[in-house]
């Protein structure tokens, strides 16, 4: 029955207790003073009465005030958050009727509302959705696209930021670094060739828009070859234009280059004196002793043989490095094989296994070719087939049929012809030698005639693809940052334009500074507001002590979990390089900053980075006296949880991510839309702050 009264009746009834509460205090107060009335000194007896209403009074409104503030006021200030969260983010969650059910009408009217908004806005996406379905479509086509391509492409801002990337990049430049967007192109490749090169096209009266320069990277010093095309127009950006750049490492190029060019040289220099000696002896062939003529003559050739022979050994050993190989599906080699097939070529039946083979399949599908077309004219076979399996660290290259066997002499006459199908119309023995191997006929098991082609390097595809359950590796982009100057500082900066690193860890306990220690980090990389898909950090980290069974039930990590982990030397080095030009954001940062802090000096790097903490944001954006555990974050903003990744390090990260992206906005409504302005309010919660300060000095003493 009281859930049904009017919020004006319920305040009606606040104010008649507090009339009748005082008319009874007042009343009560008169008649203690009456019976205990001395006539001698009545002063007393109404001094005593006027104590006792004055503090039945103060006790009355106490009490009707929190009476008032618990179901009304905060109730209000709860229903107030819940609505503005619904106004500025997607919460799909029902208001909580039940926080607000002495306020009438109230709540039930405001869940229509966030109803009606809610239902507004999932018709507005479904619109926008089916209208952007068709350029999404061709834009995940074109990032596969890119995913693919075999040179690494990194699109930077005019003041050299990355704003685009590809994987091919990230491989190239793993060794030095990854790339992440609004990250220095400088951090990866040296700076000096490639800001030479971006002023000289910008000042070039010639309108030339596009170079070639070499360039080397900053950790191991791995040279790349980089065509740089500046790009504006199609952009449609104002000012200086930004550039694409074009990277191949051609370190392995240049040193086999060098490596034939020392040959040469080292073989011209080795014959030159014998050869100089041969030809002295020769001009004096008729004075000179028939007998020590002889001599020298064999000691000069056994000279020449020795270099020849040693040059041919040197050659050999380094000439399946010499010829370009690459990483080759079999069912690519097996498609080209069929692509060279002529109209008249026998049936041909090839499973399409997944291994990968190193080798130059272009010159081993003309090879086999070739081979297939002297079986089809010889009429040997009415079909043909080409298992490929696993041998070892290699492959078995296996042509097979059902017929005569092709004759040694026929084998060996395809293989001393020139195919034409190659670059270089080089022979099939030629081809062989470049692979380091060779072909020989076989008799099957069942009698079959075949054709043994051993591949030295091949591996299962599946083997070399291991990606984490939900990640992939897509090209990486934000065209928003072409337009920004980053000036290095954040203090007047929007929320909105910041680059943030959110982050969670697990330890072995609750004391950073007694003892315990990180057994996993976990980091997500927030820019303009948005989650950087493919950019993600989740590395388990050996703390060097025991795991203790208390907090393993908590996160789940044991310590054969850990074993042979990183340590945070190399773990801490990795999230520091991780966390470059970004505002860290935790759930209860003082608690995880305090273990990097520690261990400052062994990282050999120092966390000085700007912090947000989301405890302190939700006690901005709903008040001190609320819950600011991750769950109840996660609950009033409608974010789910899986439980299997519940008390993760990445699973927090992402909730905890999530929640802070939904803040945003909201404290943008606040008036909050810079970083000084947020860390102001954070600073004004001071017994909050206090508070999660003494939680982790309490742990520490």
């Amino acid at each position: 029955m009281l859930n049904n009264l009017s919020l004006r009746l319920r305040i009606f009834l606040f104010f008649a207790l507090m009339a009748v509460g005082t008319v009874a205090i007042i009343g009560g107060s008169l008649y203690f003073a009456a019976s205990r009335l001395d006539p001698a000194n009545p002063l007393a007896g109404l001094t005593d009465a006027g104590i006792m209403a004055a503090f039945l009074s103060v006790l009355l409104v106490a009490g009707i005030w929190y009476l008032f503030d618990e179901n009304v006021a905060r109730a209000i200030d709860r229903l107030s958050a819940e609505l503005r969260a619904r106004a500025h983010t997607d919460v799909k969650r029902d208001l909580d009727a039940q926080s607000a059910r002495y306020l009438g009408d109230l709540a039930p009217a405001a869940g229509a509302m966030a109803e009606n908004l809610a239902n507004v806005r999932s018709e507005l996406e479904e619109s926008v959705a089916e209208k952007t379905a068709r350029l999404q479509a061709q834009t995940t086509q074109l990032t596969a696209l890119l995913s693919d391509v075999q040179m690494g492409l990194v699109l930077c801002s005019p003041s050299h930021q990355i704003v685009f990337y590809n994987p091919t990049s990230v491989d190239l430049l793993k060794d030095t670094g990854r790339p992440r967007l609004d990250r220095s192109i400088f951090d990866l490749l040296r700076e000096a060739p490639i800001r030479r090169t971006y002023n000289s096209l910008l000042t070039a009266e010639t309108g030339e828009k596009h170079r070639d320069i070499l360039v080397s990277t900053t950790g191991c010093g791995r040279t790349i070859a980089a065509h740089m095309r500046l790009v504006s127009g199609a952009l449609g950006l104002g000012g200086d234009p930004g550039y694409v750049l074009t990277l191949r490492d051609v370190s392995q190029d240049l040193r086999l280059h060098t490596e034939r060019e020392r040959l040469l040289a080292e073989t011209v220099d080795a014959l030159r004196l014998p050869a100089a000696r041969i030809q002295a002896m020769l001009d004096i062939f008729d004075d000179m002793d028939p007998a020590a003529l002889r001599t020298a003559l064999r000691s000069d050739a056994a000279a020449l043989v020795d270099v020849v022979n040693s040059i041919a050994a040197r050659h050999d050993a380094n000439q399946d490095t010499w010829w370009p190989m690459q990483d080759v599906r079999a069912s690519h080699l097996i498609d080209a094989i069929r692509g060279q097939l002529g109209p008249d070529a026998l049936p041909f039946d090839a499973p399409s296994p997944h291994i990968l083979l190193r080798c130059d399949g272009l010159a081993l599908a003309s090879l086999l070719t070739a081979v297939m077309e002297r079986i089809t004219l010889m009429r040997l076979a009415k079909a043909l087939s080409l298992s490929v399996t696993l041998d070892g660290v290699g492959a078995l290259l296996r042509l097979h049929w059902d017929g005569a066997p092709l004759p040694v002499a026929d084998l060996r006459d395809v293989l001393d012809q020139q195919l034409t199908d190659t670059p270089f119309a080089v022979t099939g023995q030629e081809i062989l030698d470049h692979h380091n191997s060779d072909i020989w006929p076989e008799t099957m098991a069942d009698g079959q005639p075949s054709l043994v082609l051993p591949v030295a390097e091949a591996w299962d595809v599946a083997s070399t693809l291991k990606p984490k359950p939900g990640y992939g590796r897509p090209t990486v982009f934000d065209f928003d940052l072409l337009s920004q100057v980053r000036d290095g500082s954040i203090a007047g900066k929007k929320l909105s334009e910041l680059t943030y690193v959110v982050f969670d860890t697990e330890t072995t306990g609750l004391d950073p500074n007694g003892g315990d220690e990180i057994v996993q980090i976990a980091a997500v990389r927030l820019l303009n507001g948005k989650r950087v898909d493919g950019e993600y950090l989740d590395q388990l980290v050996d703390p060097e002590r025991a795991i203790p069974a208390r907090s393993t039930k908590v996160h789940g990590i044991t310590d054969d979990m850990v074993k042979g982990q990183p340590t945070i030397r190399e773990a801490g080095a990795q999230f520091h390089r991780f966390c470059q030009h970004a505002v860290l954001v935790a759930h209860n940062a003082p608690f995880d900053m305090a273990f990097f802090h520690r261990h400052a000096s062994t990282i050999g790097a120092k966390f000085d980075h700007p912090v947000l903490d989301t405890v302190l944001l939700s006690a901005i954006l709903f008040g001190q006296n609320e819950e600011h555990t991750l769950d109840a974050l996660a609950d009033r903003f409608g974010v789910v949880i899986p439980e299997e990744v519940r008390h993760t390090a990445y699973g927090d990260t992402v909730a905890t991510a999530e929640v802070f992206q939904k803040m945003l906005p909201m404290l943008e409504a606040h008036g909050l839309d810079t970083y000084d302005s947020v860390l102001a309010a954070m600073e004004k919660n001071s017994r909050l702050l206090r508070e999660m300060k003494a939680r982790v000095g309490g742990a520490n003493g």
